[in-house]
């Protein structure tokens, strides 16, 4: 089955938690490499590596990809033998983290169910200097970790040849 097409039945059956309707474009992952490249240099966590889209681009930085669907984790374990992919939810794995990180965040988290859980535990990550940096992308317009005190907070790139367009988003 085509990667799209997992993904657009993934959405139909839950679209809270898949948040598009297709997996995102080159143009956007490319985008989200190049707002990781400049940032210092760690160990590197994608939490929602769905189909690949992203870990397409920053498989060079060497990601643990986190992804809690076990038809997607069989998907990227066969595109990315090389990465340590673990199926488990973002959150039980981000708790169990005890040594510096960045982190990709391929989850947009405009109306996903698990915002409000996000956010504390990005929050705290930071605060506890484990999380250095964090790169995300939203569909919104406003600033979604605004309630982490990042000392950097900056929309660094507009992507409209997304479906939906979409913003990404650098916290350091």
């Amino acid at each position: 089955m085509r990667k799209e097409i997992l993904f657009l039945k993934k959405y139909l059956k839950s679209p809270q938690s898949i948040g598009s309707v297709m997996p995102s474009s080159e143009f956007l992952a490319k985008a989200m490499f190049n707002s990781i490249k400049d940032l210092d240099k760690t160990s590197v966590i994608e939490i929602g590596a769905g189909t690949g889209a992203i870990t397409k681009h920053i498989s060079s930085l060497n990601p643990l990809l986190v992804e809690i669907d076990k038809e997607f984790c069989v998907l990227l374990r066969q595109n990315y033998p090389h990465l340590k992919t673990v199926n488990s939810c973002a959150l039980e794995q981000l708790k169990k983290v005890d040594e510096g990180f960045g982190l990709v965040l391929s989850i947009p988290l405009i109306n996903n169910p698990f915002k409000t859980s996000f956010i504390p535990l990005i929050a705290a990550l930071y605060s506890s200097g484990l999380l250095k940096w964090c790169v995300m992308y939203t569909y919104g317009l406003n600033n979604p970790l605004d309630e982490v005190n990042f000392k950097s907070k900056e929309r660094k790139r507009f992507v409209m040849k997304n479906f939906p367009p979409a913003s990404v988003w650098v916290y350091s």
